[in-house]
């Protein structure tokens, strides 16, 4: 998957399209992804707009005074019932309405429409083997995300009038993620596979900072600015040997079912949200606090979790001690906000999977 900075770099040689068009007073852009999905906007010869693939970069401009798009060919562009895709057709109108929002914090623009925060979604199209992934891109009515993931469009190439079509009133204001910002881990999934059957060691007890607990199992997991959670587990010296695994080493699996995949009664959980992370760059750092196997651990890693996600948070020897202790202080990067019920915590758990942190063994 290209990166943003890639992307930009495509859009050099189609800006002359863009900008013979600035006669018009119109606010002309180029569009890029920015989250887990990182392409250029292309057009289909149908119209669809897409990321990924080999059909022509997509230019648009936007009426200010209507706050419809047009792109290239004047066609109208929308996202409307039932679908929500992100299409452009000749003669056909959509009831969208988009801006632009004010620069952010790294001077980027950002499209939004319908007075929200510029949310989209970039859901895959089947493809054959070996050809590369694209993606359609749906505005967040659409019912069914199953498999898509959120990202943010960017404004490349953008016209001097651009500056003027900042939207003042709109409050989320995209922050792109910069250079000098924390990246998420690379390595774990590299060197740690696991099983789908492999034993779950949920933390016996949590603490949170305005938790006035002292004894017995805690479940509730806080995790916002000011406020952090210490998730503490005891492993026994035989959970390795109480799974398949041939491997030595053990991990920290964050898992976040969507809330509509809890089981009944689960309460669902607060979070800040997956533009919030993608384009805040926020997280979470998980801070090894006690561990009297003495594992290799990075304390300073950002760490971001996302809905119908299971992420490995890091990897380390399980070791063959007896009632090895170990406990993680887990704390809020840049405004993410998570609260839940932490499941499989004490004897009595009433909910035995969910949402949460568990030690699992690696194949």
């Amino acid at each position: 998957m290209k990166s943003l900075a890639q992307a930009l770099l495509l859009t050099t040689a189609t800006c002359a399209t863009i900008r013979s068009r600035q006669t018009d007073g119109q606010c002309c852009f180029q569009l890029a992804s920015v989250g887990k999905v990182n392409e250029t906007v292309l057009e289909d010869h149908v119209g669809d707009l897409i990321l990924g693939g080999t059909f022509q970069q997509g230019g648009f401009c936007l009426d200010k005074t209507t706050k419809t798009i047009q792109d290239s060919l004047k066609h109208n562009c929308f996202m409307r019932a039932p679908d929500y895709q992100f299409e452009c057709y000749q003669g056909a109108v959509g009831t969208t309405a988009f801006d632009v929002t004010k620069p952010s914090a790294d001077g980027r623009y950002y499209l939004s429409y319908d007075n929200g925060p510029g949310t989209f979604y970039a859901c895959p199209i089947p493809s054959g083997s070996g050809n590369e992934q694209t993606y359609d891109i749906y505005s967040s009515e659409k019912a069914n995300k199953d498999g898509c993931v959120q990202v943010a469009l960017a404004l490349t190439g953008e016209t001097p009038e651009c500056a003027s079509s900042g939207n003042s009133s709109n409050t989320n204001n995209a922050t792109a993620p910069t250079s000098t910002q924390p990246t998420p881990r690379q390595t774990s999934s590299q060197v740690c596979s696991i099983a789908a059957s492999a034993p779950s060691l949920a933390p016996s007890k949590l603490q949170s900072d305005n938790s006035s607990t002292t004894g017995g199992a805690s479940a509730q997991a806080t995790i916002i600015p000011g406020i952090s959670t210490t998730f503490n587990y005891t492993i026994p010296k035989d959970f390795l040997s109480n799974s398949s695994s041939k491997s030595s080493l053990c991990a920290l699996q964050f898992r976040m079912p969507v809330c509509t995949e809890l089981p009944k009664g689960y309460p669902c959980y607060d979070f800040s949200g997956m533009e919030q992370e993608y384009l805040s760059d926020s997280g979470m750092e998980f801070h090894l606090e006690t561990d009297d196997g003495n594992a290799t651990w990075n304390n300073s890693e950002l760490h971001q979790v996302f809905p119908g996600d299971n992420t490995t948070i890091g990897v380390f020897e399980c070791g063959q001690k007896a009632d090895r202790k170990m406990s993680w202080h887990v704390s809020s990067v840049r405004e993410f906000a998570l609260e839940y019920l932490q499941a499989g915590v004490g004897q009595d758990a009433q909910f035995k999977d969910g949402i949460g942190a568990w030690i699992v063994p690696c194949q």
